[in-house]
Formats: structure tokens, C-alpha cells, sequence
């Protein structure tokens, strides 16, 4: 019996049965559950910011409200100690987070405003006791503060309940809350918050979550005039605060032992750069001047400074800057490196950030190009001044990408580096080698020089360089290497540059100028699964180990060991996942402590000598897990008709947070030791599903008509009885088998591609077939696999063949248009936001047009010859295909009816693809209801349309599929002079 299937056998379910969700809650039988409705959508809460204190006693996380706007959502903290399981929870609080140490959590208080003519009345503060727990004292409240110079509530918002911050010490329980703090950060040892307050005029929420590390603030762009606010720094042991003023940026290192922080006043005569020592809180001055502040960066070991001061100049759009080095600030040495002393016309930018060498012998920075300033005063009149845009055949990029591009082009940066020691300015990039990947250690960059390779549909490639940031200078490695999947890049200790060619790994030795092809004995990486035309990429790598000698590649199915000198390739996962047809892959559990000097480099390190872990999931079965390799023994810890996520471990303890989730199950969090066996339920978020009718998903086998064995998804009423026949929904969109454990929230649909959760509650049969893609008949592909599905579908007597509805959106969207247009299997067809005349399409901007700047702004060229159409040839190559493809052509043929949507602003498919089609079937006197949104997007956002769209969806399909009645706004449409009016029959005038 192999690993896998024993697993199975001992380890199916690892959550107790009384801990299940709706399919084995007793409280409520078969009989009395009740429909799932749209007004029922509102009670589903949502799971967010989960973690468990670093010594494992505590978990903490978010719940909100669903399908509501964000001011109604209720957020909820909740605290739970796990041995004991009392909890705690705080009304309108979010964005919770421990200290470092595990020993205090902090979390945003955001009140309601009381009803109007109400008094204030907020009892958030503390929380309240749940269990056994009772309820904790009220907060303490700090002396009143200084008034900031910046920020503070307003006069006219005193009335409304405060919004602050709230520091909980878990052992005691005892509360401490700041009000009108922006953001709040730990020092890395967990020994200081840093609590900034908000800008005068700034919103009431969009509050920046609680991190560790520190607060800088302000630093991409020009930075704003008010970007400086007050801090305060507190101690936690103590308690004990210290206010700073106009504080622009303020960041700990990271062995937490200092505070940097810099002033931008409005009367800059006390502009500086300054240090906290944490340990006596002592403030040092490291730099005065009336310049501003940008930019601040500490090296890796916490000694060092980098910062950019400058001034504006005068009718120019970029900052003069300077950069400083304080290469240890408890010494005086100070290096100076300034815009004059560089390339002529360039600025040293603060739009880019400052980054050190591992060693701290180098800077990195930005040099920008000097423009004028916009005038923005000046009104352009055409009358005067032409206002003509230029497309050329020969642009390097289309008009329109340029256009959408334009702010990003404009604050591109060249990254340079400046020699700490020497006080010396070294040139990595410019026009000619933009972009550049620096290394996390080493002293050796990766350029890449992409100019003779762009193309409006070719695969990205370019020509590799390697740039010695000591000297500048560059040795070119590769020439027209693809990029994207097909480079992995420098190695954590940057001796390494990895890059796929000629369908295998090579790694490049930077010292020593010489290139080897990876595991000689290994077997192919190629993604064969990969159905889009152009370059075959790998599968990918998972990570290095920890020395950088070898690298973590993806097989298919299993994890493989490629030594970068080029020695013989190990299977790490002993082959089991080719025998078993299960995908392993790596994952880390173990936090990366961000006190650790090699944080950066150790994120992409699998630690080789310690226990690893690995995810699973079943290919065909579906099932998931977790595994373990100790010793050379891969043992799986979980296995199961489920789908978990990644487990967590505490920071010093064996404790793990993971979740759990099926079609029936919420994913719920779960607590677990190393073995991830006996794992306890520590939230329970939605009980009220026990109350509602659910159903269940099955997984179904079924081959087309060109021999594609696929598979696909069926989900069943609760109340279904073999035999019977139901209408049936399908929708579709490539590949959603591996959804068969994925929990279906109830939620408003965005489009015409998801089957809302209701729709079992309603009678329905659902269905989503897998579609395998051949190239240069993707929609005929979908039409082929769609009906192979129904079809068995049919033959397992689950749908009654005269009551099946199909629907897509997008890419799916054309393809349901298509089906629409050939099938005779479908009573009715939904189409949202897809492309119905690909010969049109092929040229379009995609979606973006002078009255619709939105999307990428490129042309089709790409997505239809080597990205997701799959295509592979233009529409001149092969006209009759692009036109048999194309729903439009073949409108005439429409026996069914349709549904269409489409946001007016869709960015991605022109909104007059749906128009287009909407004539056609008009012209052609098909029976057609097209629902088009004023300035809504590919999908939609506003949630009174959302809501709108997923009771349209069931109008239409009850009335097509299950005889109900047809609205009003079927039957005898909405005129536009009434769209706003309230509900009333229009007037009939008789003559």
C-alpha cells in the first residue's frame, strides 16, 4: 500500500465529526432547513488577518460582514486563548496583529456613526466576554496629549465616536487606546509601537495595518505638503510615551535597538534626520538642514543610514537630491553623493527607493531625467493650440499603451549604485539597459536589454547581462532569452543566474563566466499541460537550499533537487507523486523572523537539514494535504476530500493555524501541533448555514468528441432523489475541477461566469466542466467539451435535456456566445462581457478607447497569437477561421434565448462586442435582453448592481427553465425615460 493511500486510509478526516460544519449539525434536519435566498446572502461573514501569538497561546483574526458596503460590514476582532478556548471579541475592530514577543495585540476601533438624533454611545472598546471569560475593564485612556500640529479630529466630528488604536496586553487583559492614529508598527523585539497620528483632513478609515519594522511614509512621488504628522513612541513594558513632531518617516532597525525618523516642518529650519536609541530613549541629531527628507533606509545589520534630502526646483517637475550615507551612526562619517555629481540632466530621485549591499559598501538609488514642470494652470484650447495624437506603424509601443503607461513612464527610474567607501557614483543602467535586478547578496546585477525584441504579440524576450555594481561594467551572457516563466533569476547568494533553454535548466556561474546545463539524469520539467502557443515553459522552481548549492525544481507531479554545479539530479519526494499522481509542492510554515539579518535571502531558502513540508493535491482525485519529509521519508500528515491552506507555525512554539474547507464546510481555522492531527476548531464564523438548504458536489469523468478525457463538477439539490431530472445550470471557464473542495460563498455575482450558491437552494442542478484546448479552435474547443459534459450529464439522469441553461463571462462569455449560436442542447443562454467577432477583436485595444482609458491599452495582437485566445494565427493568415469562430457570424442560427451583459466601461472586451451582438440577434428577430451598466468595468462593482444582476439571472433563467413567470422588464422591457422613475405602469395612450 503506498504512503498516500495508508494516509488515506488512517488520516481521512482530521477535524472531529462535532466539529463539522452544516452536513453534521443535528440542530437542524434535512426537512426544516430553508431556501437559500438573496436577502440571506448579507448574515455569510468573511475570514481575515488570522495568525497565532508567537508562543502559540493566542489566535486572532477578523470577521466582516459579506455582500454589504464597507461601511456596514461589522467588523469583529476576536481573541482566543487556545488551551482554554475563552474568547474575546472587540465590535469595529480590525487589521489585528501581535507583537513580535506574542505578548500584547493591536487592532483598529472604528465606531459607527450613531443614528442621526442618537447619542453616542460606543461599547466597543474592551470587548465583550464570551464563554467563561467576562468582560475586560473599559480602556485606559494617555493624559491628554499636546496638540499635534498636524492631524486631530475636527471640530464639526466631535460628536461621532472616536476611531483609534488599541494595544491589548493578552495576559491581563488590560486595554490602552490612542484616538486619531493613522498607522501603528512594533520594533522588531517587540519592545516599541510607534503610533502615527493622521493628517489634518484625512478620511475616516484606509488606515495602514499594524506592522513590525516601522512606519515610513510618504516616499513614492513628489511628496505631498502634509505628508509630516506626529508620533508617538511607546514603550510597552513601561508605558511610557514619547511625542515627536511633524514626523515625515520613521522606521526601527532591525535588531529593534533604534528608531530613525525624519522632520518635514512647515517652517523647515528644524528639518532633520534623527535616531532614537530604544534602550535609554536618548534622541541624537544626524543631520539638520531646510532640505526635505525622503527615502529613509537602515542597512542590514541596523548600524547604518541612507537617506535623500533635497529642494524643489523652480518650475521643474523633479527634486535637486542628495543622497546620504551614515554608514554607522554612532560614529560622525557622513558621505555625500549629489544630482550635479552625476549624469547631466538627471535627478537623484525619491520616487525610487535607496537599498544596501548585503556588506553595506554599496547604495543603491534612482536617477530620473529633469522635465519641466506641467502647467497646469493654462487651459489648452483647440482653438489655439492643436491637440493631435500620432500613431505611427513603426511606435516602439501603440499610442494607446503609451497613454496608459504615461505616469509610470514618467517616473521610471535608472538604478545606479554609489560606493560607500569611495564616496564614487557607479552606472548600472540607462536607456540602453533599463531594467536591472540587483542581488540580496553578492556584488553581481542582472541587466536586461529588451529593445530589439518588442513586439505587439512575441514572446517577451531580451539579451542578459551581467553588471558588475563594483565597476558598472557588463558582460552580456544570453541573447533573445525569453523571459516571464522561462527565468528564475540570481540565486539567494547571487553566485547564480537561472534561466530555462533548450527545454532545460541552466544556471550561469557569475565569477566564474561560465554556464552548465542542470541535472543531467532529471527527467523533462516542461509544462506539458501548458496549452497556449509560443515557447513551452517549465513548471517552475520552488526555492534554493539554504548554501545556494542546489535549487528546488517543480516536475509535474514531484519536488527535484538540481545541484548548481551540475552533479546528478534527486528526487526529493521519492517519486511518490508520479507514482501516485499527487502534486507535491513545497511550502514554508515556518515564519521568517524579520529580526533575522538574511530575512530577504531566507524567504527562498527550503532549509534542507530541518523537517520540510509539502502540499498535496490529488490530480484526479481531488483531494489535498500535507506531507512531511524527515530523514528521507515523506510521510503525509493530512489527506482528505478537502482543501486546506498552507499551515502557519507559531514563531516559538509547535503549534499551527490552517484551514480547512469543502462544499460544505466553511473554511473555519484550525489549530493543530506538528502533526496536524487532532486539529481544533477555533472560530465558527457562519453557524447559520446550519439553517439552510446546501446540497452537494460530485466529481464526474466524461471524454469529447475528439478523445479529451476530462473532468468536471456537478452539484446536487439537498432534497435531490436519484432519478429525478432538474433544470440544470452550466457555466464554464478552462479548467475548475480542482474547485470540487472549494466552499461556495454566497455572494452577489460581478458577472455571467459564477452560478451563485442559491442556485441549488432552488431547484437547480449545477454543472462546470473542465474544456481542454487544442489551438486555433478555441471556441469549437469549448463547444466541443460543454456538450460532451451535458451530454453525460444527461446519461447519469441528473438533467432533464429540455431545461438546461449555459452561461460564461469574458473569456468563457465568448465561448457561451458561440455555443449559443451552434447548440441545440441549451433553452437558454447568458453571455457577459465576451468577444463575438474575433476578426475585429484581433485589432481592438483591447477595450480601451478615448472614451474608455482603462486596461493595458495593448492591441489583441498578443492575446490572440501567444497568450489565453490560443489562436496562433492572425485573421489574415486564416480569415474563415477567425470568421467560423466568431459568434456573430453565425447569429441567424439562434434557436435559444439570450441573456447579455456588459459594464459600458468595460477596459478588457469593448463594450460594442455586446452591443454588436445585441444588434445582430435584434436584426435577426432572436429573442435577446441585454443588461448594460453605466460606467461599470469587465466586471461589477457597485453592489446595488451586483445584486441587480444576480436577480435578473434568476428571473431569466426560472422563466426559460422552470415555467416561472416572466417580469415586467422581460416582457415588456424598461423605457429609458422611466429608468429612474419609481415603479408605475407606464401610461397608455389610446388614440
Amino acid at each position: 500500500m503506498s504512503a498516500v493511500r495508508r494516509a488515506a486510509a488512517l488520516l481521512s478526516w482530521i477535524v472531529a465529526p462535532s466539529l463539522l460544519t452544516a452536513q453534521a449539525a443535528p440542530a437542524a434536519s434535512q426537512s426544516s432547513r430553508k431556501p437559500l435566498t438573496l436577502s440571506d446572502y448579507t448574515l455569510w461573514r468573511s475570514i481575515d488577518a488570522a495568525s497565532l501569538s508567537a508562543d502559540g497561546r493566542w489566535v486572532a483574526y477578523g470577521t466582516r460582514l459579506t455582500n454589504v458596503l464597507p461601511a456596514d460590514a461589522k467588523p469583529v476582532v476576536r481573541i482566543r486563548e487556545v488551551t482554554s478556548g475563552a474568547e474575546t471579541e472587540v465590535l469595529h475592530a480590525s487589521q489585528p496583529t501581535f507583537t513580535p514577543d506574542g505578548r500584547w495585540l493591536a487592532y483598529l476601533v472604528e465606531p459607527p456613526p450613531p443614528p442621526r438624533g442618537a447619542r453616542s454611545n460606543d461599547s466597543s472598546s474592551a470587548g465583550a466576554g464570551i464563554g467563561n471569560q467576562p468582560p475586560t475593564a473599559p480602556p485606559t485612556t494617555p493624559p491628554p496629549a499636546i496638540a499635534p500640529a498636524a492631524g486631530g479630529t475636527p471640530a464639526s466630528n466631535r460628536g461621532a465616536p472616536p476611531r483609534r488604536w488599541e494595544l491589548r496586553e493578552l495576559a491581563t487583559g488590560t486595554v490602552r487606546s490612542w484616538q486619531d492614529i493613522q498607522s501603528v508598527a512594533f520594533s522588531q523585539n517587540g519592545t516599541h509601537v510607534l503610533l502615527r497620528r493622521r493628517a489634518a483632513g484625512a478620511a475616516n478609515g484606509g488606515a495602514a495595518a499594524a506592522s513590525a519594522g516601522g512606519a515610513a511614509a510618504g516616499a513614492g512621488g513628489a511628496a505631498a505638503a502634509a505628508r509630516a504628522t506626529d508620533v508617538l513612541l511607546h514603550e510597552l513594558a513601561t508605558g511610557r510615551t514619547t511625542f515627536l513632531g511633524s514626523v515625515a518617516e520613521a522606521l526601527f532597525n532591525k535588531t529593534g535597538s533604534s528608531l530613525a525618523y525624519t522632520v518635514d516642518a512647515p517652517v523647515r529650519d528644524g528639518n532633520g534626520l534623527y535616531v532614537v536609541d530604544l534602550a535609554s530613549n536618548a534622541i541624537r541629531v544626524l543631520d539638520n538642514d531646510t532640505l526635505r527628507y525622503a527615502r529613509l533606509t537602515w542597512n542590514d545589520n541596523g548600524t547604518g543610514l541612507a537617506v535623500l534630502k533635497g529642494r524643489e526646483v523652480e518650475r521643474m517637475r523633479e527634486r535637486d537630491n542628495r543622497l546620504l550615507v551614515l554608514p554607522d551612526v554612532s560614529g560622525d562619517r557622513r558621505v555625500q553623493l549629489e544630482s550635479k555629481a552625476v549624469t547631466p540632466g538627471f535627478m537623484i530621485s525619491e520616487r525610487s527607493p535607496l537599498a544596501f549591499s548585503d556588506d553595506g559598501a554599496r547604495v543603491y538609488f534612482g536617477l530620473i531625467p529633469q522635465s519641466p514642470a506641467p502647467d497646469t494652470a493654462r487651459r489648452r484650447s483647440t482653438d489655439s493650440i492643436a491637440d493631435v495624437d500620432i500613431w505611427r506603424t513603426s511606435d516602439e509601443r501603440i499610442q494607446s499603451a503609451q497613454m496608459i503607461q504615461a505616469e509610470q513612464d514618467r517616473n521610471r527610474t535608472f538604478r545606479q549604485a554609489f560606493d560607500v567607501a569611495a564616496g564614487r557614483f557607479v552606472q548600472l543602467s540607462d536607456s540602453t539597459l533599463r531594467d536591472i535586478e540587483l542581488p540580496v547578496y553578492g556584488v553581481y546585477a542582472i541587466g536586461r536589454d529588451q529593445r530589439a525584441y518588442q513586439s505587439d504579440y512575441e514572446a517577451a524576450s531580451a539579451d542578459i547581462y551581467r553588471v558588475d555594481t563594483r565597476t558598472g561594467q557588463r558582460t552580456l551572457l544570453l541573447r533573445k532569452q525569453v523571459l516571464g516563466r522561462h527565468i528564475a533569476g540570481l540565486s539567494p547568494d547571487g553566485r547564480y543566474f537561472l534561466y530555462w533553454r533548450n527545454t532545460r535548466w541552466n544556471a550561469w556561474d557569475l565569477a566564474a563566466g561560465s554556464s552548465r546545463v542542470l541535472g543531467p539524469n532529471a527527467p523533462s520539467f516542461l509544462d506539458m499541460q501548458e496549452d497556449r502557443p509560443g515557447p513551452r515553459p517549465p513548471y517552475g522552481i520552488a526555492g534554493y537550499t539554504r548554501d545556494s548549492s542546489a535549487v528546488v525544481v517543480h516536475h509535474r507531479f514531484d519536488e527535484w533537487l538540481l545541484p548548481l554545479d551540475g552533479s546528478a539530479a534527486r528526487n526529493l519526494t521519492n517519486g511518490q507523486g508520479t507514482r501516485d499522481q499527487v502534486v507535491y509542492r513545497w511550502i514554508r510554515t515556518t515564519p521568517v523572523d524579520s529580526s533575522v539579518m538574511r530575512g530577504a535571502r531566507v524567504l527562498r531558502e527550503v532549509d534542507l537539514s530541518q523537517p520540510v513540508s509539502f502540499s498535496m493535491y490529488g490530480e484526479f482525485t481531488k483531494k489535498s494535504g500535507v506531507a512531511r519529509l524527515a530523514g528521507g521519508t515523506l510521510t503525509p500528515l493530512v489527506w482528505a476530500d478537502a482543501q486546506f491552506s498552507t499551515p502557519q507555525r507559531a514563531q516559538s512554539a509547535e503549534l499551527y493555524l490552517f484551514t480547512r474547507q469543502s462544499y460544505q464546510e466553511f473554511p473555519d481555522l484550525l489549530v493543530a501541533d506538528a502533526s496536524l492531527a487532532n486539529a481544533r476548531k477555533v472560530s465558527d464564523v457562519n453557524p447559520q448555514q446550519a439553517q439552510y438548504q446546501w446540497g452537494r458536489r460530485l466529481l464526474f469523468d466524461y471524454v469529447t468528441r475528439r478523445g479529451d478525457k476530462l473532468q468536471g463538477l456537478i452539484t446536487l439539490p439537498e432534497d435531490y432523489q436519484p432519478g429525478q431530472r432538474r433544470p440544470t445550470l452550466v457555466t464554464f471557464y478552462e479548467k475548475n475541477s480542482q474547485g470540487l473542495h472549494r466552499y461556495p460563498m454566497p455572494s452577489y455575482i460581478t458577472g455571467m461566469g459564477a452560478i451563485p450558491a442559491e442556485a441549488t437552494s432552488r431547484g437547480y442542478v449545477t454543472m462546470v466542466p473542465d474544456i481542454a484546448f487544442h489551438g486555433g479552435s478555441s471556441h469549437s474547443d469549448m463547444l466541443d467539451a460543454v456538450e460532451a459534459a451535458t451530454k453525460k450529464l444527461i446519461e447519469l439522469g441528473y438533467a432533464d435535456p429540455k431545461r438546461i441553461g449555459v452561461h460564461g463571462h469574458s473569456y468563457g462569455g465568448e465561448g457561451a456566445a458561440f455555443i449559443g449560436t451552434r447548440s441545440k442542447m441549451f433553452a437558454a443562454v447568458g453571455m457577459g462581457a465576451g468577444v463575438t467577432d474575433l476578426f475585429s477583436d484581433f485589432s481592438q485595444s483591447w477595450g480601451w478607447s478615448y472614451q474608455v482609458q482603462g486596461g493595458s491599452g495593448e492591441n489583441g495582437n498578443g492575446y490572440y497569437l501567444s497568450g489565453q485566445g490560443r489562436w496562433g494565427f492572425s485573421p489574415w493568415d486564416k480569415p474563415e477561421v477567425y470568421r467560423f469562430e466568431s459568434a456573430l457570424t453565425h447569429v441567424p442560427n439562434v434557436s435559444s434565448p439570450f441573456l447579455i451583459m456588459h459594464g459600458t466601461a468595460d477596459p478588457t472586451v469593448s463594450f460594442t462586442e455586446g452591443m454588436n451582438f445585441y444588434n445582430a440577434l435584434r436584426y435577426n428577430r432572436k429573442e435577446a435582453v441585454m443588461l448594460a451598466y453605466p460606467g461599470e468595468g469587465h466586471g461589477l462593482r457597485g453592489l446595488a448592481n451586483r445584486r441587480d444582476l444576480t436577480s435578473r439571472y434568476f428571473d431569466f433563467f426560472d422563466h426559460h427553465l422552470k415555467g416561472a413567470p416572466a417580469p415586467k422588464w422581460m416582457t415588456d422591457g424598461v423605457p429609458f425615460i422611466l429608468k429612474d422613475r419609481p415603479a408605475a405602469a407606464a401610461p397608455v395612450i389610446r388614440p
